[in-house]
Parts: structure tokens; C-alpha cells; sequence
């Protein structure tokens, strides 16, 4: 047992934190949206916002743990595209989490105040806004992306970032096709339509 391969189960069971707290987020939305009242859309979104904060960790142990094993190997794979597309991927979920959580912030304080009001009248109909809908199935498909690159390890940059770009691709088409058709009522800025 080397410094290497406990930097690598670190790297591995934080994949695993990440998968697990994507099931948990998806299961709160999805339990948020079958709620039956304010109250209970509140206790769903609070559960989501907590697994959520796991996210960012996770991305700084990938980032952490990615590295140490790179400097150990001694190698000159810093420029190589299954590295610039591993930073790339965490950029891009970095950013589109730090959006998530700020709509996230915003639709808690709106849930919050109708609680206020009552939290046993029926839960309002939510439709997020269609980024805010596609982010979470665009972040899945980054992952799976980055994953695939560091598995199959590209040395050409363009390459592993094409490797992104359709698990971009992947990701949003998954979700368009998820979305309900009877979905007409939007929550455009976050505004409550009963």
C-alpha cells in the first residue's frame, strides 16, 4: 500500500459521495414535486439544498486527489487532454452548481414566506425555469463525461473536451425528453403560479 493507491480510493469513494448525493437530490425533487403541501415542499427543497452542499467538497477532493496522483506519478500529463478536460468538467459543474444553489437560495425564501402563510394549503405547481430544469441532467452527463475521459485517458485535448461536449449533449437531450408535456405553468424568475 502506497500514498498513490490511498489517493486513489479517496478519489474513487468520492465518486461514489457524488453519485449518492445525485440520488438523493433527484429523489427530493422528485418527492418536491408529488408533495401535497407548502409544508411539504419546503421539508423536500431543504433536503435537496443539504445534499447539496456535498457537491462542492467532492469537487475539491476530485481536484485534490487528481492532482497528488498526478505529481506522484512524476509525469508530464499536466497539458494531457484527460487532465485539461478533468479540470474543464470541474469548472463547468463548479459554475453550474454555484447557479443551482442561488436559484435554490431564492425558491426557499419564496417557499419559506408561503409557509408562512400556511404550510398546509396545497403545494403550488412549480415549473423551474427550462436552465434551471436542464442543469442537473447536463451535470450528470459532465460527470459521466470526465469519467469516461479518465478511464479511456485521451491524451489529445480535443478529444477528451469533445468527450465533454457530448455528455453536455447527452445530458440535455435526457432532459428534454423527461420533461412532462402537461407542464404549462412556469416559474419564470421564481414566481408562484397556483
Amino acid at each position: 500500500m502506497d500514498r498513490y493507491h490511498i489517493a486513489l480510493f479517496l478519489h474513487i469513494v468520492t465518486l461514489i459521495v457524488a453519485a449518492s448525493t445525485t440520488a438523493v437530490t433527484k429523489l427530493a425533487v422528485t418527492r418536491g414535486i408529488r408533495a401535497r403541501t407548502v409544508g411539504e415542499v419546503l421539508e423536500w427543497h431543504l433536503v435537496l439544498m443539504s445534499a447539496s452542499k456535498l457537491f462542492p467538497i467532492c469537487l475539491a477532493a476530485f481536484v485534490i486527489t487528481g492532482s497528488y496522483m498526478l505529481s506522484v506519478a512524476k509525469a508530464h500529463v499536466w497539458t494531457s487532454g484527460f487532465v485539461v478536460a478533468g479540470f474543464a468538467g470541474v469548472a463547468l459543474l463548479l459554475a453550474s452548481g454555484t447557479y443551482l444553489g442561488l436559484k435554490g437560495k431564492a425558491l426557499k425564501a419564496v417557499l419559506e414566506n408561503m409557509a408562512n402563510a400556511g404550510a398546509d394549503r396545497p403545494a403550488p405547481k412549480l415549473v423551474p425555469p427550462p436552465l434551471v430544469a436542464t442543469l442537473p441532467a447536463v451535470n450528470t452527463g459532465i460527470a459521466l463525461a470526465v469519467v469516461f475521459d479518465m478511464a479511456t485517458k485521451p491524451a489529445s485535448v480535443p478529444a477528451a473536451l469533445v468527450a465533454i461536449a457530448i455528455g453536455i449533449a447527452l445530458g440535455a437531450a435526457s432532459s428534454m425528453r423527461s420533461r412532462p408535456l402537461e407542464s404549462t405553468i412556469r416559474v419564470e424568475s421564481l414566481h408562484v403560479a397556483d
